[in-house]
């Protein structure tokens, strides 16, 4: 696992919110901003569903559309493994 970063993250954009995010416009460095939000996994089924699930919104927008991340922890605490044997 020494190639492995730290963390991993996917993020599943809906169109919802990429209308959202253009209706916003860029922030003052030019880039398109969103928040995400993440809460333990309590559900994990399996040692590769994600450790982390939550949302993605358009930054500043408290009703934007919503779309979701997942978020997994590459060591012994968030499902990986530390042994080389």
């Amino acid at each position: 696992m020494a190639n492995r970063p730290p963390i991993t993250a996917a993020i599943d954009l809906t169109a919802d919110t990429l209308k959202a995010l253009k209706a916003a416009g860029p922030n003052e460095r030019g880039n398109y901003s969103l928040d995400m939000a993440v809460w333990m996994n309590d559900r994990r089924t399996s040692d590769r569903a994600p450790t982390h699930t939550g949302t993605v919104k358009v930054k500043g927008q408290k009703d934007s559309a919503k779309s979701y991340a997942s978020v997994w922890l590459n060591d012994a605490e968030g499902g990986g493994s530390d042994d080389l044997f």
